[in-house]
């Protein structure tokens, strides 16, 4: 389980998903941004606000949401439930 307040990036089907664990609620989105392809696991995470490692990149982890640029394209973000501290992800 990724604990609250801290993200982890996982390949599930050869895809790479960012895990969120925000305020005690997973969320589960892509793992790369939407800019230039930045591992956004190696950004920071404050609350809801997912900053991209490269270039500055603010997403709302909640949606997805751009929250500030240079990125234009909002994050993918996949349905996803906790059934006994494992997260099961729809892709």
């Amino acid at each position: 389980m990724v604990p609250i307040g801290s993200m982890k990036q996982f390949y599930v089907n050869d895809m790479e998903i960012l895990v969120v664990n925000f305020n005690d609620q997973i969320y589960c989105l892509d793992a790369r941004c939407t800019h230039a392809g930045a591992p956004l696991a190696e950004g920071t995470l404050n609350g809801w606000l997912l900053t991209c490692p490269w270039h500055g990149s603010q997403f709302n982890v909640t949606n997805g949401k751009v929250l500030h640029g240079p990125a234009e394209k909002q994050l993918k973000t996949y349905p996803s439930i906790v059934l006994d501290s494992h997260v099961f992800i729809d892709v």
